[in-house]
């Protein structure tokens, strides 16, 4: 088949974990024996262009444009929309399959797709379709918090936070383009499903993203990062944007909780002290925990599989209807128990008291002891560890994703 890919950002220059994801499976239908070819987005003119990486053809489209027009370009984006349409019409492809598209390349390259093929296909990594924002913030839930009311698209927040870039039109908008263009959408959990189904979005199935768990094997310098890190044998990894949201500061009130009996235990960041820090930092200082957070620096290839070899326990706390943290599948690739957010996809890896545990992040006591439990009962531990990397080798391997995926192609197709 001849495979064209869409994602608004594609390694080297991706900000997100979709781009990785959009990558790994491009990178798998090249290998068995699939045309490929990417369009992708760049925001410096330098960096655009086509080449070929891998037996991919990948051509990079610059798009800049001031973050208040988002609302609106994502839905139709001048700067890209005529180049896109030009690439699908040399290419002629069998298939398209769009990734994330909510930002540059736009929604109306999905009826760009549909006048090259019936076979159109998106996948969902987040809930942009539905909802310009995440769905649930701390300042909004309890302890008791439904998780059913994450999964509905709430106007009022969105006024709230966008304010005059607020745009009432959105979403039913790319509704439309999705179930009049889109043969199927594909959400990366049975949550984000269920967020799409309940907003009007239909034709959804669910494929959930994979890990090649060879590229996770503990690299030589572990021992070397641990030391240079000032990482102790108590040591709780958290990773992704360092935000509210993504329970930075859930985090830190349960290390709060947790050095009440584990003096030593840190928080392991991966990330640098930037601007994005700094309101985490301040809050680690204000309860007296600032020694127990460790900051990695910016890392990549074996310092990031060295970080998690170095710690003990991985933190899932997103706030948030998180669809499907990668962060999940890289800890079970390298042995890690996890301690997960009941909010969101991490239920659907993480087996509660199998694998590691499921818990409700704003429960501040129950998260502590969950993790605590984890740090000390070293058996535990490992057993967990070796559960979760049983877990990802047999069910969310990339072969598995990238099967699932042709399956749907080849059985859509033939219908």
């Amino acid at each position: 088949m001849r495979i064209a890919v869409l994602q608004d950002d594609f390694p080297p220059y991706h900000e997100g974990g979709s781009g990785v994801v959009a990558h790994q499976l491009s990178h798998e239908y090249v290998r068995r024996g699939h045309g490929v070819l990417v369009i992708s987005s760049v925001h410096s003119p330098e960096h655009a262009g086509i080449s070929n990486l891998d037996g991919m053809q990948i051509a990079r489209l610059y798009s800049d444009y001031h973050v208040r027009w988002r609302a609106y370009r994502s839905l139709y984006n001048p700067s890209v929309v005529g180049k896109i349409d030009a690439l699908l019409k040399g290419f002629q492809p069998d298939v398209v399959h769009v990734h994330n598209v909510h930002t540059h390349l736009s929604y109306y390259s999905l009826v760009l797709a549909r006048r090259y093929t019936r076979n159109v296909y998106m996948t969902a990594h987040d809930v942009m379709s539905f909802h310009f924002d995440k769905l649930l913030s701390a300042d909004e839930a309890s302890v008791n918090f439904s998780e059913e009311n994450t999964y509905v698209e709430s106007h009022l927040r969105q006024m709230r936070v966008q304010g005059l870039r607020y745009n009432p039109f959105r979403t039913t908008l790319i509704r439309y383009l999705l179930n009049s263009n889109v043969r199927r959408v594909i959400a990366v959990s049975e949550a984000l499903k269920r967020g799409m189904v309940k907003n009007g979005i239909n034709n959804v199935d669910v494929v959930h993203n994979g890990i090649e768990t060879s590229d996770w094997k503990e690299p030589s310098g572990t021992a070397a990062f641990k030391q240079s890190r000032g990482i102790g044998d108590a040591a709780i990894l958290f990773g992704g944007r360092l935000s509210a949201a993504k329970g930075a500061f859930a985090i830190l009130d349960v290390l709060q909780a947790i050095r009440e009996k584990v003096p030593h235990a840190q928080v392991v960041v991966i990330g640098k002290k930037d601007a994005y820090a700094e309101p985490m930092i301040a809050y680690a200082r204000k309860r007296g925990i600032e020694e127990g957070l460790v900051f990695t620096g910016w890392i990549t290839g074996d310092d990031i599989r060295a970080a998690y070899y170095a710690v003990t326990v991985v933190a899932v706390p997103s706030l948030y209807l998180d669809p499907f943290p990668t962060i999940n599948l890289e800890a079970f690739a390298c042995g890690k128990p996890v301690v997960a957010t009941c909010f969101g996809g991490s239920r659907e890896i993480v087996e509660d008291g199998v694998s590691g545990f499921i818990v409700n992040p704003l429960d501040t006591r129950i998260m502590a002891e969950r993790i605590s439990m984890l740090l000390q009962d070293k058996d535990m531990n490992t057993a967990f560890g070796q559960a979760g990397y049983r877990r990802v080798t047999k069910d969310f391997s990339l072969t598995v994703q990238a099967g699932k995926y042709l399956q749907i192609f080849t059985d859509s197709s033939a219908a």
